[in-house]
């Protein structure tokens, strides 16, 4: 299936660069335009600047302020903004912990390709 996310802003908040690059490769073809924060703190702070944003891929695990902090922080400035978390540390209670900070939906690497195009879709149809 092909997406058409043309007019909509990414913001992905990812620190490593192979994990960055890989998600902004397959969205690429998406038409959606990516930008990108290397920590939860740069996440908020293009959030609250950007009021364009029409999502955010969390990474989970970041230096100083983390994913759950920064989405926590997000939501606070503009609730409606929907964040999906991404980890690769299927952590006990992880779902639940990135739910009750903010995070609309939370995906365990390595990312299914599909799964998040029908995560990041279903977000996009739902706002229309």
């Amino acid at each position: 299936m092909e997406y058409n996310w043309v007019h909509k802003n990414i913001l992905i908040a990812e620190d490593v660069d192979v994990n960055y690059r890989f998600l902004e490769k397959i969205l690429q073809d998406t038409g959606a335009n990516i930008s990108r924060a290397m920590d939860g703190e740069e996440a908020v702070k293009y959030c609250k600047n950007h009021d364009d944003v029409d999502l955010v891929l969390m990474d989970i695990q970041m230096p100083g302020m983390d994913g759950f902090e920064a989405s926590k922080a997000i939501k606070a400035i503009r609730k409606d903004l929907p964040i999906i978390a991404q980890t690769a540390h299927a952590i006990e209670g992880g779902r639940e912990k990135g739910i009750e900070s903010g995070c609309d939906e939370y995906i365990v690497k390595p990312i299914n390709i599909n799964k998040m195009y029908a995560t990041i879709d279903k977000y996009f149809n739902s706002v229309a």
